[in-house]
């Protein structure tokens, strides 16, 4: 049977600070491995959420490689596109947390199995049939190989298959010029685009997200712009939306922002209005926030149904 989403990315876990204002520079404790990765975050939420949804990516034969498998089986994700690489170690992220909100991160991801992603790994027979892809600026960025699976996975999508695009990239990683360069191929290609704040004048070098979002949409895309607590905007022709959050108490805000993606395209494949998608979305990132662990919080369809019927609007989550 065909998939209804399919992903690519960087195959993580991540391992965080247990207190928070406690720096990287010295000793305190640390709790997971807990399994992560943008594009992972997506599909796992999207399978959870009832789609039929497969990931390609590469981890190394350890176990923090089995504990993203697992947790992506567990949920149903097909990991059949997934590559274990002899010799290489899984990719790691280490998180620390702040007062006030603030993260910082460091990363094993460039030169571990999550990095070496290659247009080897892209198989056209698998993909016939899907209906969306779903690729972000951070696997382009990772690596030139990286990229390379990237640009091939997007030439060998079928006519039909819609493809959406979440750039997910800072201008700390690279420069500005460079990322709209490395970007481009996927925006062009892309039916639907999900930016945080300031991304869409980022990449389109308009004055300001509203007129980026609004060049998007003159080239005929859908654009829903991640506003974090305040919900989401979505344009679609003459059509701007806002949509406002839910009212959650937030545990840890990492992974929000690609749960509410992955809910987004479950809720189209489920022909949900953009603004009913949006509710959806929203409901299912806010859930996300309420456990510690960028997976752990990842709702079930019959959870996120709940929070829409008796959510009050407000402050939801982060991107």
């Amino acid at each position: 049977m065909a998939y209804d989403i399919v992903t690519i990315g960087g195959l993580l876990v991540e391992i965080m600070r247990k207190e928070v204002d406690r720096p990287f520079d010295r000793a305190a404790d640390l709790i997971g491995p807990y399994p992560s990765g943008d594009t992972p975050i997506v599909i796992n939420a999207a399978a959870k959420l009832g789609g039929n949804c497969a990931m390609i990516g590469v981890v190394g034969p350890d176990d923090f490689g089995k504990c993203v498998l697992d947790r992506l089986q567990e949920s149903g994700v097909s990991t059949e596109m997934i590559r274990v690489q002899p010799g290489a170690t899984t990719g790691t992220a280490f998180v620390g947390y702040y007062s006030g909100g603030k993260r910082s991160f460091i990363y094993h991801w460039r030169h571990a199995a999550a990095g070496m992603l290659d247009e080897q790994d892209i198989q056209p027979e698998k993909l016939q049939g899907v209906k969306w892809v779903h690729v972000t600026g951070v696997t382009i960025s990772s690596s030139e190989s990286s990229a390379r699976a990237v640009y091939k996975l997007i030439e060998c999508l079928p006519e039909d298959a819609k493809l959406s695009f979440d750039p997910n990239i800072r201008p700390e990683v690279l420069s500005v010029e460079e990322i709209r360069e490395i970007c481009r191929p996927a925006i062009e290609r892309a039916d639907i685009v999900f930016p945080s704040v300031s991304e869409a004048a980022m990449l389109t070098g308009a004055p300001d997200d509203e007129a980026g979002c609004a060049e998007w949409v003159r080239q005929g895309k859908t654009v829903v712009l991640k506003r974090g607590e305040l919900g989401c905007r979505i344009y679609q022709g003459d059509t701007v939306v806002d949509v406002p959050s839910y009212q959650v108490e937030e545990i840890d805000p990492t992974g929000a922002g690609d749960t509410f993606c992955g809910a987004f395209l479950v809720a189209l494949l489920d022909g949900m209005s953009l603004e009913d998608c949006g509710r959806f979305a929203n409901a299912a990132g806010a859930l996300s926030v309420t456990k510690k662990g960028p997976m752990e919080g990842a709702p079930d369809r019959e959870a996120v149904l709940a929070l829409m019927r008796n959510g009050e609007g407000g402050n939801s989550f982060g991107h």
